[in-house]
């Protein structure tokens, strides 16, 4: 029975201790459901070049000439389309934003109509405290987020 219980305090004391090592760990850094974001540069490209990915298959798939000549330009012919497409999606996306800033303007002017100028611009002055709040926040965020991957 001392036995038994000797054991038993051994067993308790023992678990104790690795749970306390257990506790002590860094905890794993937390990644949000988006995951790591890599940040480009504005006009910089990600993508490899459409020769070195048609040289990189041919290594690694053992193509003949003919094969990577025609591997090359179908890469070629996609990364025009792309950026096609983006260029599309930035004229849209500029074309977007002028309309939202008219309708801003228009809706701000009816506003100043039925609450006045000077309500009007207590009504600005909060939002601007509101935005910059917000930025504030942001740049806590994102500011966190880079400590955390620093520490990784």
């Amino acid at each position: 029975m001392k036995l038994m219980k000797k054991y038993g305090m051994l067993a308790l004391a023992t678990i104790f201790m690795f749970s306390l090592s257990v506790m002590a760990q860094d905890p794993a850094p937390h990644q949000d459901h988006h995951g790591e974001k890599k940040e480009f540069k504005k006009g910089e490209t990600p993508m490899i070049s459409p020769e070195k990915r048609a040289e990189r298959m041919a290594k690694e798939l053992e193509l003949t000439d003919a094969q990577k000549a025609q591997v090359q330009a179908l890469f070629e012919k996609q990364e025009t389309k792309r950026h096609q497409e983006m260029e599309k999606a930035e004229k849209m996306r500029a074309e977007m934003k002028a309309k939202f800033e008219n309708e801003r303007k228009t809706n701000n002017e009816e506003l100043t109509k039925i609450i006045g100028q000077e309500k009007f611009q207590k009504l600005q002055a909060k939002r601007t405290e509101r935005l910059e709040k917000m930025k504030e926040r942001r740049e806590m965020r994102r500011d966190h987020s880079k400590e955390d991957v620093q520490s990784k």
